[in-house]
């Protein structure tokens, strides 16, 4: 369903925009926000606009939609949520479902376009970095909209364990006799983002071992870099990956006295 309004051609995309229709989060929402954009008297596009039962396309991702401006450099996409009332809403099971298929949405996105997924800060957009944000946060880097969407009450910390997460529940951690065991799942980088409860232990043991790490959950760029420098430190393949010997490693080694 094709907008009226839309830019030019872009060829590099660092921004992926969240926005809210300020529409009822029914199915069928989707198709009548593209029925809008296609209008005369629209007011602006997005590329994707979301809801509980499908995902709506507007403008390609190759073309400027005009949804937050700067806009050159961006793919909005549009959730329908009526932007009022509590915001336990957005846990009710339409809002959901959304969010569910707008995440899958997102990674497809990010991983076209090379976009890292990761939510960008105020700060971080008017600086250019690569990301995912609100309309809100370009509204407050550019100052040229004074959108505030997609809200206050909006779920970002379970939205963007949704987009990096792989719909799975992560292992558990078991404990015996003061050390962690190994979950039987080996932690490496990858296409959903690793996360969990084992990614959480090894990261905090790492860092009190002294390792410059974040203790945030996730198995990125920075775990498998600390990774590889223990694996070199104590004599084990510099995969990266923390196996089975290597999560045994973790807690076993000890550094060779100072003579």
């Amino acid at each position: 369903m094709p907008a009226a309004k839309h830019g030019g051609i872009q060829t590099r995309v660092t921004r992926i925009v969240i926005h809210a229709t300020v529409s009822p989060c029914v199915e069928g929402g989707a198709r009548a926000v593209a029925r809008y954009f296609q209008s005369a008297g629209a007011g602006g596009s997005a590329h994707y606009t979301v809801d509980p039962g499908e995902v709506v396309a507007s403008v390609r991702e190759g073309v400027v939609a005009y949804h937050a401006p700067p806009n050159t450099g961006s793919i909005g996409i549009e959730l329908c949520d009526p932007q009022k009332g509590s915001s336990a809403r957005w846990r009710d099971d339409e809002h959901e479902a959304m969010l569910r298929r707008a995440a899958a949405l997102v990674r497809q996105v990010a991983a076209r376009w090379d976009v890292p997924l990761r939510r960008l800060s105020v700060a971080q957009v008017k600086a250019g970095k690569a990301g995912i944000c609100g309309h809100v946060d370009v509204s407050k880097a550019f100052g040229q909209t004074d959108h505030s969407d997609p809200g206050s009450g909006f779920p970002w910390d379970h939205f963007m364990e949704l987009v990096r997460g792989d719909g799975e529940e992560p292992p558990r951690v078991v404990v015996k006799d003061g050390v962690p065991q190994w979950s039987g799942r080996t932690l490496k980088v990858g296409e959903p983002m690793q996360r969990g409860d084992d990614v959480k232990t090894w990261q905090a043991k790492m860092a009190k071992r002294g390792w410059d790490i974040d203790v945030d959950g996730w198995y990125g760029a920075q775990s498998r870099t600390v990774c590889r420098g223990f694996q070199r430190a104590t004599g084990l393949p510099a995969t990266g990956e923390v196996d089975r010997d290597t999560w045994a490693m973790t807690w076993s080694w000890r550094p060779p006295e100072k003579s």
